[in-house]
């Protein structure tokens, strides 16, 4: 059996490193590495116990490649949230050193991991042979191909995982999948100490921050729409949240990334009802390296005839190809917990 993989991304790279362990002759297609130099973070701070799951079996898969550093992880809430769902030891703290939390708000104080996904991801590039090149996808009569570098690479699977352009191949293809891009934003600054130390999700003021390598940290938010660029004043405004909860901060650039979303807020997997040879994995909204290898593992088991049901499955979200992905609440953190109790 053959299995090309269009995306060399987590997701892409773990969906092949798995197939081959099932047996699969794998081809893959992977355009150019895009994660950053620095490590990013795991965390098993997550509302929803499937998610946990996932990343937990996630960091599992990790270990066999990398050590991942321990950092400690700070959740800013107010004091009304139910912590009965969270299924990860945690305590509960009034106060944190170095940040400042007002009557009415509580620190989540948990374990999170760095991963240097680079690494991890440039590894199982080589190792799997890979192509730096890009590729397009094409259905005919039912079944799905991919050309690349002008051949045409036929499989008895045909794997999406093209993080944001996950859509964008399959509409070129004539073929509708449940997800949407949008544009996501980071601000890298200059800060003390006390924070480095921290990763930071602030679901009262609205960001989240993760430290660099010293003295940098890197802290944003929210969403933009595909193409527009990052509204005025974004990095002003970050700015002047970080500064109520650490102090002073000196920002130096603003980067702008490309994330994807499915409509439950959540990451998804399986195949495409209408293309037989075709699976797809993707919607991770940024979270991917915390639970694109568990997913990938998922989806190569799903491939090999080892399925299961779970809240990822593609096939529950065919019927809704368009939506605004702005709109829609990340399933994987607290803020889709305060929204719905709002």
């Amino acid at each position: 059996m053959k299995a090309v993989v269009v995306g060399g991304g987590i997701a892409g790279v773990f969906t092949a490193y798995f197939l081959r362990q099932a047996g699969f002759e794998v081809v893959g297609v992977g355009g150019e590495v895009a994660y950053p130099l620095v490590s990013l973070v795991l965390t098993l701070s997550m509302p929803n116990r499937e998610d946990v799951e996932l990343a937990g079996r996630s960091l599992e898969i990790y270990r066999r490649f990398v050590q991942p550093r321990e950092i400690t992880s700070v959740d800013i809430l107010p004091r009304w949230v139910d912590l009965s769902r969270l299924a990860t030891p945690h305590r509960v703290a009034d106060s944190v050193e170095g940040i400042r939390l007002e009557e009415g708000e509580m620190a989540v104080i948990t374990r999170d991991y760095l991963i240097p996904v680079r690494k991890v991801v440039k590894m199982l590039r080589e190792e799997l042979g890979f192509r730096d090149s890009y590729a397009l996808l094409k259905v005919e009569d039912g079944r799905a191909y991919v050309v690349a570098d002008g051949r045409r690479l036929e499989g008895d699977v045909v794997v999406l995982a093209a993080g944001y352009r996950n859509s964008i191949l399959a509409r070129e293809a004539g073929i509708s999948l449940p997800l949407a891009p949008y544009e996501c934003y980071a601000v890298v600054y200059i800060a003390s100490r006390k924070i480095w130390r921290y990763s930071v999700g602030d679901y009262v003021l609205g960001w989240y921050g993760r430290p660099l390598a010293p003295p940098l940290y890197a802290a944003g938010d929210g969403c933009g729409r595909y193409g527009q660029g990052p509204p005025p004043n974004y990095v002003q405004r970050i700015t002047n949240l970080i500064r109520q909860r650490v102090g002073r901060v000196v920002p130096l650039y603003l980067k702008t990334g490309y994330c994807e979303v499915a409509p439950h807020g959540g990451p998804l997997y399986g195949r495409h009802p209408e293309v037989q040879n075709l699976y797809v994995i993707g919607g991770f909204n940024g979270y991917g390296a915390m639970v694109g290898p568990a997913l990938a593992e998922r989806l190569a088991d799903l491939i090999a005839g080892q399925g299961r049901d779970d809240p990822y499955r593609l096939e529950r979200y065919m019927g809704t190809t368009s939506f605004d992905p702005c709109a829609v609440s990340e399933r994987h953190d607290w803020g889709a917990v305060l929204l719905r109790n709002a």
